[in-house]
């Protein structure tokens, strides 16, 4: 069973001329199309061949039956997918609400951290200072009072 020129034309959506032309470079006239009267039929070879060479897919012939049908079930394929796309993205969205929650509460524990940190750096910056000052103190005195004064400041200072 075989189609013809314009048949091909139609269904590649290109010009019959076209058709017979590459018919012609392509070499497929002597085995693989008939004359049937006026009419020249092209074998299953000789289209595929034809819808190659031109670049194009043949289209199956619809069925005015099966036309409906078919968009249905794309457009229900199409919903379905959509639906599922939805979800997707809510269940990301919640993954990210869930991580920035997550990402504050830690920033939340590191900046208690960092002031406790800052008030015991504090802390011993005026130990180490109140130190200092009675070192001055013991310095000032003369030799034969530095223990006595020395073991009494550096003691009273140590809490």
């Amino acid at each position: 069973m075989g189609v013809t020129k314009r048949e091909v034309a139609e269904q590649l959506g290109v010009a019959k001329q076209t058709v017979v032309n590459y018919i012609d470079k392509l070499g497929l006239a002597p085995e693989h199309v008939t004359r049937v009267g006026k009419t020249d039929v092209l074998d299953d070879f000789a289209v595929s061949a034809l819808a190659d060479a031109l670049g194009k897919n043949v289209p199956p012939k619809p069925s005015a039956e099966d036309e409906p049908d078919q968009r249905d079930s794309v457009i229900s394929a199409l919903n379905a997918r959509i639906l599922d796309l939805k979800e997707q993205n809510d269940r990301l969205v919640s993954e990210i609400a869930e991580l920035r929650a997550s990402r504050e509460r830690e920033l939340g524990d590191l900046r208690n951290q960092l002031a406790d940190a800052n008030d015991r750096a504090a802390r011993l910056a005026d130990r180490v200072a109140g130190i200092a000052e009675r070192q001055q103190a013991i310095s000032a005195l003369p030799w034969w009072r530095r223990s006595y004064f020395a073991t009494k400041l550096l003691t009273s200072g140590s809490e």
